[in-house]
C-alpha cells in the first residue's frame, strides 16, 4: 500500500513540474524575450543596409547633409597662418677645433722633465708643461751674448768701424732667439751675463685638458714635431644629423636646444655656426655644427644628445594634413561651392609642419574646403570620374589621362596578381604527396 501512494505522490509532482514549465515558457513569449532575436537581426538587416550613394555631377560631387552626418564630413577653411616645425635629432659633443693646441718647438733637442703626462689632466695657462734641453738653443744664446759684449765693446772704444757691423750680429742673434721662444726679460738677463737656458721649460698655451703626448723622458725630438696636443673647453662643438628633407629649413645662427641624459630636466641652448655642403656617407644626413659656451665644463666632449630645432615659416596659406588626399598624380582637396556641391582642385603643397601642409597655390585664403571625411568621400563618389569629367576645365589638363593611367596600372597589377595565385596553386598542387607536404 505504501508502494502504491509513493508513486502516485511522485506522478503527481512530475506532473506539476511539466506543467510548471510550459507556463514559463508561455510567460517569456509573451515578454518578448524570445522574440527579441528577430528584433536584433531585423535591427542588423536594417543596419546592413548600404548608406545612399553622392551623386555625381560635372565636374564635382553633391553631398546631402544627411550623407555629411554619416561620413563625418566636416567643411572648415584654408587660412593664413604662421606655421612652426620641429626637428628633432641627436648628436655628439665634440672638441672646438680653434681650441685645440698642438705644442711644438723650434729647435731640436732632448727631453728632460714631463710635468704633465697623463691624458685628460685639467691644465691651465702658463703651467709647466715639460723641461728640454737643446745644444742648438744653448749655442744661440752664447752667440748673442759673444755679439752684445762685441758691441759694447765696440762702441766704448774711439773707432767707430765696425759698430754698424756688430749692431747688425746682435740684433739677428737676438731674433734668432726670439724665434725660438726667448722672452725680452730672459733677453736683458743674457746680456747681464746672468742666464743661460741649458733646461728651457714649456709652459700651456691653454686653458683645458692635455691629450696626448708623442715624447717620453730622455727622448729626442726634432724642430717643428708634435710633442703635445691640449684642448680648451670652455667652448666646445656638437655635431648634429638632420635629415635630407629638412635641411631646408636649418639656418646658420639659428638656436638650437639640446638635452643631456646627465642633466635630467636642464636644457643647454647651442647656435648653428656651420652646416656641411655635402651629406655624411650612406647615412644621407647632413652633418651640422653647434657650437656652446661651456665656462663650467659641465658639458663634455663624446657626450651624446638631443636636439630640437623649431622653425617658424613666414605667413602662408595653410590647410590640415587630413583635408589633403595624396592621388597617383597631384595632391587635392574638395572645395566647398555650396549647396551640397563640392569639387576636387588640385593644389601644390609645400613640406609638412606638423598637423598642417602650406599651399604653394591652388586654394585661395578663406576658401571653404573640407578638412574631414575626404577619403570616404573620395572612395564613394568615385573620384575618378569626378577628376575625368574636369578634364578641360581650366586648370585641370591631364587629368584625365592621369587617371585613365591608374586604371591601366591597376588593371595590370590585379592581372598579375591573378596570374601568380594560379601558379601558386599549381606548384602547391604538384608538391601533394611530398614529404613533409
Amino acid at each position: 500500500m505504501k508502494i502504491l501512494k509513493n508513486a502516485k505522490n511522485i506522478s503527481i509532482f512530475l506532473s506539476a513540474f511539466v506543467l510548471g514549465g510550459i507556463v514559463t515558457v508561455i510567460f517569456l513569449k509573451n515578454t518578448g524575450i524570445f522574440t527579441g532575436r528577430k528584433q536584433i537581426s531585423a535591427e542588423k538587416g536594417a543596419a546592413a543596409k548600404p548608406k545612399p550613394k553622392m551623386k555625381m555631377v560635372k565636374g564635382g560631387v553633391m553631398v546631402s547633409m544627411v550623407q555629411r552626418q554619416l561620413y563625418g564630413i566636416k567643411v572648415g577653411k584654408a587660412k593664413l597662418m604662421k606655421l612652426t616645425r620641429k626637428i628633432k635629432t641627436i648628436g655628439e659633443v665634440d672638441y672646438s677645433v680653434p681650441l685645440e693646441k698642438t705644442v711644438t718647438l723650434k729647435y731640436g733637442g732632448y727631453v728632460k722633465n714631463l710635468f704633465v703626462n697623463k691624458p685628460g689632466m685639467s691644465v691651465y695657462k702658463g703651467e709647466p708643461l715639460f723641461t728640454v734641453y737643446s745644444p742648438e738653443l744653448v749655442d744661440s744664446e752664447k752667440d748673442f751674448m759673444l755679439a752684445y759684449k762685441n758691441y759694447i765693446k765696440l762702441k766704448k772704444s774711439d773707432f767707430n768701424f765696425g759698430i754698424k757691423e756688430a749692431k747688425s750680429f746682435l740684433n739677428s742673434s737676438a731674433f734668432r732667439l726670439k724665434r725660438f721662444g726667448v722672452t725680452n726679460s730672459q733677453l736683458n738677463m743674457l746680456k747681464m751675463g746672468m742666464l743661460i737656458l741649458t733646461n728651457t721649460t714649456v709652459h700651456s698655451p691653454v686653458n683645458g685638458v692635455f691629450l696626448k703626448k708623442s715624447i717620453f723622458s730622455g727622448s729626442y725630438f726634432n724642430a717643428g714635431q708634435p710633442l703635445y696636443k691640449l684642448a680648451g673647453l670652455s667652448r666646445v662643438w656638437m655635431n648634429i644629423w638632420v635629415y635630407e628633407k629638412d635641411m631646408p629649413f636649418v639656418k646658420t645662427g639659428e638656436t638650437v636646444s639640446v638635452r643631456f641624459n646627465a642633466y635630467p630636466g636642464r636644457v643647454f641652448y647651442g647656435r648653428v655656426s656651420f652646416i656641411y655642403p655635402y651629406l655624411a656617407g650612406k647615412k644621407r644626413v647632413d652633418e651640422v655644427r653647434l657650437v656652446f659656451n661651456n665656462s663650467k665644463g659641465e658639458i663634455k666632449p663624446g657626450m651624446y644628445g638631443n636636439a630640437e630645432i623649431m622653425i617658424k615659416s613666414e605667413k602662408v596659406i595653410a590647410v590640415p594634413t587630413s583635408a589633403v588626399l595624396i592621388t597617383g598624380a597631384k595632391p587635392l582637396v574638395f572645395v566647398y561651392k555650396g549647396k551640397g556641391y563640392f569639387m576636387p582642385e588640385y593644389v601644390v603643397i609645400g613640406t609638412r609642419y606638423g598637423g598642417y601642409y602650406p599651399v604653394i597655390s591652388g586654394l585661395k585664403n578663406g576658401e571653404r574646403i573640407v578638412v574631414s571625411g575626404t577619403f570616404l568621400m573620395s572612395s564613394d563618389s568615385n573620384l575618378s570620374q569626378a577628376v575625368g569629367s574636369m578634364a578641360g576645365m581650366p586648370g585641370m589638363s591631364g587629368m584625365s589621362n592621369n587617371s585613365n593611367l591608374s586604371q591601366k596600372t591597376s588593371f595590370k597589377a590585379g592581372t598579375q596578381a591573378i596570374s601568380n595565385n594560379m601558379g601558386r596553386t599549381k606548384k602547391t598542387s604538384s608538391m601533394t604527396g611530398m614529404p613533409g607536404m
